[in-house]
Protein backbone atom coordinates (compact mmCIF):
# COMPACT_ATOMS: atom_id res chain seq x y z
CA UNK A 1 0.00 0.00 0.00
CA UNK A 2 1.36 3.46 -0.55
CA UNK A 3 2.81 4.96 2.39
CA UNK A 4 1.20 8.17 2.30
CA UNK A 5 -2.29 6.01 2.26
CA UNK A 6 -1.16 4.30 4.76
CA UNK A 7 -0.12 7.58 7.10
CA UNK A 8 -3.51 9.28 6.06
CA UNK A 9 -5.36 6.33 7.04
CA UNK A 10 -3.60 6.57 10.51
CA UNK A 11 -4.12 10.27 10.89
CA UNK A 12 -8.02 9.80 10.13
CA UNK A 13 -8.60 6.74 11.77
CA UNK A 14 -10.13 7.30 15.69
CA UNK A 15 -9.21 3.71 16.31
CA UNK A 16 -5.42 4.53 16.36
CA UNK A 17 -6.01 8.09 18.33
CA UNK A 18 -4.06 7.97 21.65
CA UNK A 19 -3.25 11.52 23.55
CA UNK A 20 -2.53 14.34 21.26
CA UNK A 21 -1.41 17.89 21.31
CA UNK A 22 -2.13 20.61 18.74
CA UNK A 23 -0.65 23.93 18.82
CA UNK A 24 -3.55 26.23 16.66
CA UNK A 25 -2.44 28.04 13.46
CA UNK A 26 -3.09 31.51 14.03
CA UNK A 27 -3.34 31.72 10.41
CA UNK A 28 -6.36 29.28 10.10
CA UNK A 29 -8.04 30.28 13.37
CA UNK A 30 -10.59 32.85 12.79
CA UNK A 31 -13.28 33.94 16.64
CA UNK A 32 -16.08 35.41 15.46
CA UNK A 33 -19.27 36.62 16.56
CA UNK A 34 -23.04 37.65 15.33
CA UNK A 35 -25.14 39.90 17.54
CA UNK A 36 -28.74 40.85 16.32
CA UNK A 37 -28.77 44.96 15.96
CA UNK A 38 -31.90 46.95 16.19
CA UNK A 39 -34.05 44.10 15.65
CA UNK A 40 -33.24 44.29 11.92
CA UNK A 41 -30.44 43.47 10.82
CA UNK A 42 -27.22 40.84 12.34
CA UNK A 43 -23.41 42.24 12.94
CA UNK A 44 -20.75 40.48 12.42
CA UNK A 45 -17.41 40.53 13.62
CA UNK A 46 -14.42 38.89 13.81
CA UNK A 47 -10.47 38.98 15.89
CA UNK A 48 -7.83 38.52 13.64
CA UNK A 49 -5.22 37.58 16.50
CA UNK A 50 -5.63 34.66 18.39
CA UNK A 51 -3.53 31.03 19.56
CA UNK A 52 -4.13 28.19 21.63
CA UNK A 53 -2.99 24.72 22.43
CA UNK A 54 -5.52 21.38 22.41
CA UNK A 55 -4.58 18.02 23.56
CA UNK A 56 -7.14 15.29 23.06
CA UNK A 57 -7.11 11.94 25.14
CA UNK A 58 -10.37 9.99 23.72
CA UNK A 59 -9.62 7.68 26.40
CA UNK A 60 -9.05 8.95 29.21
CA UNK A 61 -8.96 12.55 31.35
CA UNK A 62 -6.36 14.49 29.94
CA UNK A 63 -8.21 16.41 27.19
CA UNK A 64 -7.33 20.39 27.25
CA UNK A 65 -8.69 23.28 25.29
CA UNK A 66 -6.72 26.53 26.04
CA UNK A 67 -7.83 29.64 23.58
CA UNK A 68 -6.33 33.06 24.28
CA UNK A 69 -8.48 35.57 21.66
CA UNK A 70 -6.57 39.23 21.52
CA UNK A 71 -9.47 41.67 22.13
CA UNK A 72 -7.90 44.68 20.68
CA UNK A 73 -7.97 42.66 16.79
CA UNK A 74 -11.48 42.83 16.88
CA UNK A 75 -12.91 43.85 13.30
CA UNK A 76 -16.44 44.56 12.07
CA UNK A 77 -14.84 45.60 8.46
CA UNK A 78 -15.99 49.47 9.65
CA UNK A 79 -13.19 51.71 11.27
CA UNK A 80 -15.58 53.86 13.11
CA UNK A 81 -17.71 50.53 14.43
CA UNK A 82 -14.52 49.46 15.31
CA UNK A 83 -13.54 52.16 17.77
CA UNK A 84 -17.01 51.54 19.53
CA UNK A 85 -16.84 47.86 20.09
CA UNK A 86 -13.59 48.24 21.25
CA UNK A 87 -14.11 50.47 23.25
CA UNK A 88 -15.34 50.87 26.96
CA UNK A 89 -18.91 50.36 26.50
CA UNK A 90 -18.06 47.05 24.82
CA UNK A 91 -15.39 45.21 24.79
CA UNK A 92 -12.79 47.38 26.84
CA UNK A 93 -9.87 46.31 25.56
CA UNK A 94 -7.89 48.89 27.32
CA UNK A 95 -8.77 47.12 30.88
CA UNK A 96 -9.19 43.80 29.64
CA UNK A 97 -7.00 42.94 26.04
CA UNK A 98 -7.77 39.80 26.51
CA UNK A 99 -10.26 36.72 25.83
CA UNK A 100 -9.98 33.09 27.23
CA UNK A 101 -11.30 29.90 27.02
CA UNK A 102 -10.63 26.93 29.26
CA UNK A 103 -11.33 23.18 28.58
CA UNK A 104 -12.64 21.57 32.34
CA UNK A 105 -13.74 18.52 29.81
CA UNK A 106 -13.97 17.15 26.28
CA UNK A 107 -16.76 15.05 25.20
CA UNK A 108 -15.82 12.20 22.33
CA UNK A 109 -17.71 10.05 20.37
CA UNK A 110 -16.98 7.30 17.98
CA UNK A 111 -12.87 8.92 18.77
CA UNK A 112 -13.93 12.76 17.65
CA UNK A 113 -14.25 15.34 20.51
CA UNK A 114 -18.01 16.91 19.85
CA UNK A 115 -18.17 19.19 22.79
CA UNK A 116 -16.05 20.92 25.65
CA UNK A 117 -17.24 22.48 28.80
CA UNK A 118 -14.73 24.97 30.13
CA UNK A 119 -15.14 28.54 31.26
CA UNK A 120 -15.05 31.64 28.90
CA UNK A 121 -13.24 34.81 30.74
CA UNK A 122 -14.65 38.17 29.30
CA UNK A 123 -14.32 41.86 30.32
CA UNK A 124 -12.57 40.04 33.33
CA UNK A 125 -15.90 37.60 34.17
CA UNK A 126 -15.32 33.86 33.86
CA UNK A 127 -18.66 32.26 33.09
CA UNK A 128 -19.32 28.43 32.18
CA UNK A 129 -19.96 27.93 28.65
CA UNK A 130 -20.67 24.56 26.60
CA UNK A 131 -18.97 24.40 23.19
CA UNK A 132 -19.92 22.79 20.53
CA UNK A 133 -17.36 21.05 18.22
CA UNK A 134 -18.64 20.39 14.59
CA UNK A 135 -17.19 18.74 11.55
CA UNK A 136 -13.02 17.45 13.15
CA UNK A 137 -11.23 16.42 10.72
CA UNK A 138 -7.43 14.88 10.35
CA UNK A 139 -4.66 15.51 7.46
CA UNK A 140 -1.69 16.05 5.90
CA UNK A 141 -1.02 19.68 5.18
CA UNK A 142 -0.53 19.24 1.52
CA UNK A 143 2.96 21.46 1.23
CA UNK A 144 4.40 20.90 4.95
CA UNK A 145 3.16 16.86 5.12
CA UNK A 146 2.85 17.92 8.74
CA UNK A 147 -0.47 16.40 10.30
CA UNK A 148 -2.94 18.73 10.41
CA UNK A 149 -6.63 19.16 12.17
CA UNK A 150 -9.58 21.19 12.62
CA UNK A 151 -12.88 22.27 13.75
CA UNK A 152 -15.81 24.13 13.39
CA UNK A 153 -16.85 25.15 16.95
CA UNK A 154 -19.73 27.16 18.39
CA UNK A 155 -21.93 28.61 21.28
CA UNK A 156 -24.18 30.91 22.32
CA UNK A 157 -23.43 33.59 25.41
CA UNK A 158 -25.50 36.34 26.77
CA UNK A 159 -23.34 39.29 26.94
CA UNK A 160 -24.99 40.21 30.10
CA UNK A 161 -23.94 37.75 32.04
CA UNK A 162 -20.21 39.34 31.39
CA UNK A 163 -21.04 42.71 32.18
CA UNK A 164 -21.27 43.92 28.56
CA UNK A 165 -24.66 45.58 29.05
CA UNK A 166 -24.41 48.52 26.27
CA UNK A 167 -27.96 49.11 24.45
CA UNK A 168 -29.85 46.00 25.89
CA UNK A 169 -32.67 45.14 24.15
CA UNK A 170 -31.88 47.33 20.69
CA UNK A 171 -28.95 45.04 20.67
CA UNK A 172 -29.18 41.89 21.02
CA UNK A 173 -27.85 40.41 24.33
CA UNK A 174 -27.42 36.79 23.06
CA UNK A 175 -24.41 36.02 20.98
CA UNK A 176 -23.15 33.41 18.68
CA UNK A 177 -19.70 32.73 18.73
CA UNK A 178 -18.15 30.67 16.12
CA UNK A 179 -13.90 29.51 16.25
CA UNK A 180 -12.88 28.15 12.36
CA UNK A 181 -9.68 26.09 14.26
CA UNK A 182 -6.72 24.65 12.44
CA UNK A 183 -3.77 23.27 14.36
CA UNK A 184 -0.91 20.91 13.61
CA UNK A 185 -0.35 18.27 15.30
CA UNK A 186 3.26 18.54 17.83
Amino acid sequence: MNKLLVSLLCIASPATWATESFSLDPDHTFPSFEIRHHGVSVLRGKFNRSQGRVTLDPAGPDSRIEVKVDATSGDSGHDGLNRKLLGGSFFNTAQFPEIQFVSTEVAFKDGKPVSANGNLTLLGVTRPVTLEIRDYACTLQFLTRRPLCGADVHTRIKRSDFGMNYGIPLIGDEVKLAIEVEGFRE
